[in-house]
């Protein structure tokens, strides 16, 4: 999944500047004998959500790339949120993964010696452990993939959650010896609200990904120009119908333009996406492909002619770990929300067009330029690039493990 793309790239690029790198992990997000692990040593913890405890084992393989689309009219997987999701605060990991993990932490830390501990969320419960561990000693930083209280995803229905969901949130920022957010809107929010020196280091890519992309044996069809889009959207409240109207509207507009786009969406689908993609009117130019292994994605993002990064387009801190992906394949990117982070990452590196989520006019005429050839795309930036990135990191750890010694000598 692409989440795990942000410490898969930190272990890999942290031990390549000679660091020993421990990850602990899930099992119910892998397997104990994947081929790539991103460190020398990764130990995979029991999750309840992998047991029989989890009645939605099935959703979650689906949602996760683990189970084949459907081949027909019905959902990869299904969006809503569960009551434990609904009760427990700050979210279900709390219960189903926090006491395994933090068990397994424990351990290791007695047994080995740790310079610094790295937690990154979601899910925000797995801070409360490394505060656990900070108050044994070990420096501690807290690295935010979203933000927590800000433009959160949780919609707790009573006023008590809210409260302690506040409460944690304080505790863990400003309890830890390091701070970072993966957007400069979320290190912001850090700063204002809780007075800490949160910096801003960036989802990125894996410079050695673009050897791994496979060649595809198909030919792209002649006079055609096909976008991709890569991955979930209902489960980050993206959704494809704004892209699919403005086609419609390149329809009637420009028909001999619209002729020649060709639509790819890979990942798992929700029942009302399969239904807006298979729709009559579009359905000819738009290809379904369904889950398909990373190695084939890496290719087909670099053999399209354009990449689709789709937001809600209503949070500003909104720059997805795919964002980075994209810009690695060199392609140029039709991001929808122009206020997002996103956006203004795309417009910085020259690497593509941006348009309102809400505008279908707006998007169409970006399609139509990028239909064109009127749009084209940079290099990747380097400094998205995890090796540089991984050195920003190591830098924070410097930094927490010098406030930690500060810290210790205090008390």
């Amino acid at each position: 999944m692409v989440a795990a793309r942000r410490p898969a790239g930190f272990a890999k690029y942290l031990e390549r500047l000679g660091h020993s790198v421990t990850v602990l992990t899930s099992r119910a997000w892998g397997r104990a004998d994947a081929p790539a692990e991103p460190a020398t040593r990764v130990i995979r913890t029991a999750d309840l959500m992998d047991t029989g405890l989890n009645w939605r084992r099935a959703q979650l393989k689906a949602w996760s790339g683990g189970a084949p689309a459907s081949p027909t009219g019905g959902a990869d997987y299904a969006t809503g949120v569960s009551w434990p999701a609904r009760v427990l605060v700050p979210d279900v990991a709390v219960l189903t993964w926090l006491p395994f993990a933090y068990a397994a932490a424990r351990r290791l830390a007695r047994r080995d010696r740790f310079d610094c501990v790295i937690t990154t969320s979601g899910p925000e419960s797995i801070h409360l452990a490394g505060a656990a561990l900070a108050r044994g000693g070990l420096p501690w930083v807290a690295d935010f993939r979203d933000g927590w209280g800000f433009e959160s995803l949780h919609d707790w229905p009573t006023a008590p959650q809210w409260a302690a969901d506040r409460r944690l949130e304080r505790f863990v920022v400003t309890r830890a010896d390091g701070v970072c957010a993966v957007t400069e809107p979320i290190a912001v929010d850090l700063r204002e609200r809780f007075g800490v020196d949160a910096v801003t280091i960036t989802n990125g890519y894996d410079p050695d990904d673009a050897e791994r992309g496979e060649a595809l044996a198909e030919r792209p069809e002649a006079g055609t120009h096909t976008m991709l889009h890569a991955g979930r959207m209902a489960s980050s409240q993206r959704s494809p119908a704004p892209v699919l109207e403005a086609l419609r509207l390149l329809d009637r507009d420009s028909p001999a333009v619209a002729a020649k786009l060709r639509l790819a969406f890979a990942g798992p689908l929700t029942a009302e996406e399969r239904s807006m993609l298979e729709g009559r009117d579009v359905a000819d130019r738009v290809r379904l492909l369904g889950s398909v292994p990373r190695s084939e994605v890496l290719g087909r993002e670099r053999a399209a002619d354009s990449l689709l990064l789709l937001t809600a387009g209503a949070r500003r801190g909104e720059a997805t770990g795919k964002l980075y992906e994209y810009l690695s394949a060199g392609r140029p990117i039709l991001v929808l929300g122009d206020r997002t982070e996103a956006a203004r990452i795309v417009a910085d590196a020259d690497a593509g067009v941006a348009a309102p989520v809400d505008d279908p006019a707006a998007i169409a005429a970006a399609l139509e330029r990028l239909v064109r050839g009127n749009v084209t795309a940079n290099g990747a930036p380097p400094e998205y690039g995890y090796p540089r990135l991984a050195e920003r990191m190591a830098a924070l750890v410097e930094t927490a493990r010098t406030r930690a010694a500060q810290r210790n000598r205090i008390r």
